[in-house]
């Protein structure tokens, strides 16, 4: 099992990429808080760069779970779609 950083914004759930600086996405996120608003670039794993606009009352919630070698690749190749039903559904 791999150790992966999810972070959740606003509702929508994104696997970040390996290489993805934790700490520096945070503080990137805080900063466009305080400054009202700012869009923030991470990578994503299947989806690559994602540029999202953070503002107050945004929530962002940041995890780190345990998928399978196989589960990333999977995901890589054939990413779930950004918006749509499964939402919901846990990866």
């Amino acid at each position: 099992m791999v150790k992966v950083n999810k972070v959740r914004f606003d509702g929508q759930t994104f696997l970040l990429d390996a290489n993805q600086d934790v700490d520096e996405t945070k503080q990137k996120i805080v900063a466009a808080m305080r400054e009202g608003s700012d869009f923030v670039d991470f990578r994503t794993v299947g989806h690559g760069t994602i540029s999202l606009l953070v503002a107050p009352g945004v929530p962002v919630r940041f995890e780190v779970v345990e998928r399978s070698a196989e589960e990333l690749e999977r995901f890589e190749i054939d990413p779930l779609p950004l918006d749509g039903p499964w939402l919901e559904y846990e990866f």
